[in-house]
């Protein structure tokens, strides 16, 4: 049977500097090198909203050493990939790029942190492009039932349950957003991963130990109670389709052992594609092409959520079968077969998820996002070796009931 990989393996390493830690996965004999730069810019920070992913997008487009031709034609000459990754908490910025354009790239990257430009015209074409994705967002049931559902299951202002209009990137300020990045890019975290060696730690370290300082860290707030609406729906005129969302808030933290034990419930009701949830509404019942079950960990809090779309006319059979499928959770004991399979399922995605060093980077990127560190590797370890039938029968009850769910569709 497939084994998760050592704790251990899936550590980083630590070079520090000036009281600086950058974070590295090494490959020897491997030609490309990721940067990741992971600043505390996220929504939740913004005075405006769009400003913080405006700010994450425009910062590496030019400097005032740089404009924006110049840089575009440095980075495609060189073959350097940039990628902007703007989340509620954390912002990454990523680099790809061959380890002999190191001395190069560094010095551009560091203008870029300390000197972006916000070229007037590049901000005008991201207002209007990210306009007409909101817009085109409004007529798209998968999207409009993913913000009722978090807007359900949050108050109002809660980060997690704040959404922008198409209109508010007309009211989006150049300014605003100058200052938002002046503010937030000046402290981060900095992750490698490829070629590092020692030397390139060094230079990493002297151009940009500095926006290594670590920032304040917010974490989301818990509601307060259960949400007031169990059942929550948006129509959408010109929809052919029913997006269903179904879910909850999980009052648990990640380093607590059942967390570990849900992962493997979970998987079983809709992580893979012969789980429960895809065996009835899919093969059993045609009422859709795909369904899933995550669990979503942020800072603070856990979402356990179930989502599908199916044909207009078709939402109500579909939410009684997901009922059904909750409630035999609950009630009936797993066989040994499917929870074998599922254990080598759950195992299987784990390993190919850090099959790489880039991999494991872009892991331990999202782990420090969420405040997770490897004790869930472990927990999960153990859960898979150990947690039985009856165990995971008893924890549907406690955490997947379906009266503790809130309901939301969106569409036809």
């Amino acid at each position: 049977m497939i084994a998760l990989p050592a704790t251990d393996s899936l550590r980083p390493r630590e070079y520090s500097r000036d009281g600086h830690t950058i974070h590295y996965f090494p490959a020897e004999g491997f030609p490309m090198v990721r940067l990741d730069l992971l600043h505390e810019a996220g929504s939740a920070y913004q005075p405006q909203l769009l400003c913080a992913a405006a700010a994450n997008r425009l910062f590496p487009v030019a400097s005032s050493d740089m404009p924006a031709d110049r840089l575009a034609e440095f980075m495609d000459y060189r073959g350097i990939i940039v990628e902007s990754d703007p989340e509620r908490l954390v912002c990454r910025t990523t680099f790809y790029f061959l380890r002999r354009y190191l001395d190069e790239l560094l010095p551009v990257v560091r203008g870029l942190l300390e000197r972006p430009a916000f070229p007037e015209a590049d901000f005008e074409a991201y207002r209007s492009k990210r306009r007409q994705e909101l817009q085109a967002m409004q007529l798209k049931s998968s999207d409009v039932a993913r913000r009722l559902f978090y807007q359900t299951l949050f108050p109002a202002g809660h980060p997690l349950a704040t959404h922008a209009e198409p209109d508010d990137a007309l009211r989006l300020q150049l300014e605003a957003v100058r200052r938002f990045h002046a503010e937030h890019y000046t402290g981060g975290h900095i992750v490698l991963s490829g070629q590092v060696d020692d030397e390139l730690l060094e230079h990493v370290a002297s151009q940009l130990g500095s926006h290594g300082a670590q920032p304040s860290r917010l974490r989301f707030a818990l509601p307060d109670a259960d949400p007031a609406t169990r059942h929550a729906a948006q129509p959408i005129p010109s929809s052919t389709q029913t997006s269903l969302r179904v879910g909850r808030v999980l009052p648990l933290a990640w380093d607590d052992p059942d967390y570990a034990r849900l992962m493997i419930l979970v998987t079983l009701l809709g992580g893979y594609f012969g789980s429960r949830l895809m065996s009835s509404l899919r093969e059993d019942l045609g009422l859709t092409y795909g369904v899933y079950a995550r669990l979503t960990t942020y800072r603070g809090l856990i979402v356990f959520h179930i989502a599908t779309d199916v044909a207009a006319g078709s939402a109500d059979q579909a939410e009684e079968a997901i009922v059904h499928e909750l409630r035999r959770l609950a009630e009936e004991t797993i066989d040994d077969d499917e929870l074998q399979r599922v254990r080598t399922v759950l195992t299987g995605d784990f390993v190919r998820s850090v099959d790489g060093v880039f991999e494991r980077a872009h892991r331990f990127g999202q782990m420090w996002a969420a405040d997770v560190d490897e004790r869930l590797t472990d927990h999960l370890r153990t859960a898979l070796a150990t947690t039985t039938a009856d165990e995971l029968r008893d924890l549907a009850a406690r955490w997947l009931r379906p009266e503790a769910m809130v309901y939301c569709r969106a569409g036809a």
